[in-house]
């Protein structure tokens, strides 16, 4: 499905971005070109590519174009598999040929819902109809990374589309195909409409093929990457295995290296000796004759189908999974772009937990039902109810309540700076009758950063026997830094043949006793400790005990000797 899915992205993204790249030349025409921007919204378009949805991307892609786009130039926009699912005449002109008007196509893009099928063919035939009614050069530009589903031969359908004499042109771009068969299906469109095939590995490499298509539509002449004749050899000969799977019946094959078929031997109604495993949908193989049974894993699925393999015979496997895709792109509230260190979280309604995964977008398979999606940032976490049918392929969409609050300490104002032995706790603030707040997080690190969510904290640093408090107001996507002075100092104390060094405070109490801020069972002691006066007492074994006055001064070292 990933395959159908880039598919998606690519047929309405590059479709659109060849129009918007339009060379001065055209601008300099009375009358520019027309183009009909394709675009595949089937529920594939909920795949990932590059971290994000497909549908995302396109949305994204289409508003950084639009403002290059030549106002010479016509543009319509043509969008199918928005309204229904498993539906092939599901192919609609949101937009027909007409002035560019770059807010109606932001809309029209921003508000398509991807569900449907992928009608290669009839979509090329619905785009020839409506460029037919121009006089002005003509083109349509599709990208694809698989096979058509809906028609039995795109190819001769362009082919008859080139022949009826209505200027038709179909440049073509495969996207990451690696289905020898779909290869050749998209190279043959190009072929039969005097267009140009080009390859594009991945979707990093779209703005080069998409740079030479432009030119070609142009007149520019570019060089195709497919041969001049199509290869008619099956790209499976020799196999007597093949595989696809749906996620529902009637609906486009899957298109994933995510896809594994476990082959094991049957015993009886159970899996018995493991024989092998392939990788990928669809897959074709060798496997020796016999009774199996097929354990398909995707991502978090699990489904098991017989097979019988005979000498001498192809067998074929079309698994129906019964599952949904389900996406969703979390937003930070107040931030820009995609949340990311994230972990998502799918449960049941018991609150068992079903699935976990840790991609700034992530990708679900699940079976039909009802379930609970929670995102969780550092302290931050919001959750959804969703529901999946068969075959769906839907966004969930998030909205997470989360800063970052970025924390340093200094010993004293201004320098030098805490580097290490830091703790840096985070509560709720202080209670109405001066007890801490509740516990919210806490780290070790010279610079200590929390993702939390917006509110009033109260924020301490410790180190040894010195602590600072400050106030700190977090805001939802944006970075919060604040420093805590600790006014402190450090003593470094050497006291030989010592037992124990106690650290008391310089003033004595009503009850003529002194304060123990500290204690060591060393000889040597090296503490941190808040500016002031303070007395050092060294014990010996014999019992015998000396004092040692001395001053901690902020941001300074301080070192004292005791002896016996």
């Amino acid at each position: 499905m990933i395959k159908f899915f880039r598919r998606s992205f690519v047929a309405g993204l590059l479709s659109l971005g060849l129009a918007l790249l339009s060379p001065p030349v055209a601008q300099a025409q009375a009358q520019g070109t027309d183009t009909i921007l394709v675009l595949d919204a089937s529920g594939s378009m909920w795949g990932l590519v590059d971290g994000q949805s497909k549908i995302a991307a396109a949305r994204q892609a289409v508003d950084s174009i639009l403002s290059k786009w030549n106002p010479a130039d016509r543009l319509g926009v043509m969008v199918y598999g928005h309204r229904s699912k498993g539906d092939c005449k599901d192919i609609e002109l949101m937009i027909p040929v007409s002035k560019f008007d770059p807010a109606r196509i932001k809309a029209a893009v921003d508000g398509i819902n991807p569900k449907g099928k992928t009608p290669i063919a009839d979509s090329l035939r619905a785009a020839a109809e409506a460029l037919h009614s121009t006089e002005n050069k003509a083109n349509v530009i599709l990208v694809s990374d698989g096979i058509e589903t809906c028609a039995p031969d795109p190819c001769g359908a362009a082919a008859e589309l080139k022949k009826a004499g209505i200027g038709f042109t179909a440049h073509v771009i495969g996207l990451d195909v690696a289905d020898p068969a779909a290869k050749s299906q998209l190279q043959c469109i190009a072929r039969a409409t005097g267009g140009v095939y080009l390859d594009a590995g991945n979707a990093a490499s779209l703005t080069g093929a998409l740079t030479k298509a432009v030119a070609a539509t142009q007149g520019t002449k570019v060089a195709s990457e497919a041969p001049p004749k199509p290869v008619a050899a099956d790209p499976y000969l020799g196999k007597n295995i093949r595989g696809v799977a749906r996620l529902a019946e009637g609906l486009d094959p899957i298109s994933d290296e995510d896809v594994n078929w476990g082959i094991y031997k049957r015993a009886g109604d159970e899996k018995g000796e493991h024989v092998n495993t392939f990788y990928g949908a669809p897959f074709a193989d060798n496997i020796a004759p016999g009774d199996y049974i097929v354990e398909v894993s995707y991502r978090q699925l699990k489904r098991e189908f017989p097979l019988k393999v005979e000498k001498g015979k192809p067998a074929a496997l079309d698994v129906i999974l019964d599952v949904g895709y389900v996406t969703s792109e979390g937003s930070v509230a107040g931030g820009a772009g995609k949340v990311d260190d994230v972990v998502w979280q799918v449960s049941d309604k018991g609150g068992r937990l079903i699935a976990q995964e840790y991609d700034a977008v992530p990708r679900f398979v699940l079976a039909a039902g009802s379930y609970v999606l929670t995102l969780t940032k550092g302290q931050s976490k919001t959750s959804k109810p969703f529901s999946v049918a068969a075959g769906d392929s839907s966004n969930v969409q998030l909205s997470l309540d989360v800063g970052k609050l970025i924390v340093t300490s200094t010993y004293a104002e201004g320098g030098p700076k805490v580097e290490k032995d830091i703790v840096v706790a985070v509560r709720q603030p202080a209670k109405a009758d001066g007890d801490e707040g509740e516990n919210v997080a806490q780290e070790y690190d010279a610079e200590s950063k929390f993702d939390l969510p917006s509110g009033s904290y109260d924020v301490t640093a410790v180190v040894g026997e010195a602590k600072g408090t400050v106030r700190a107001e977090v805001k939802s996507g944006a970075p919060t830094r604040i420093n805590v002075n600790l006014n402190a100092g450090v003593v470094g104390i050497k006291a030989d043949g010592a037992q124990e060094i106690d650290i008391l405070s310089a003033e004595r109490d009503l009850n003529d006793e002194r304060k123990r801020i500290s204690v060591s069972y060393d000889a040597a002691y090296n503490v941190a400790l808040s500016a002031g006066d303070y007395v050092a007492v060294a014990i010996y074994a014999d019992g015998q005990k000396v004092e040692k006055p001395f001053s901690i001064a902020a941001g300074k070292r301080q070192t004292l000797e005791i002896k016996q």
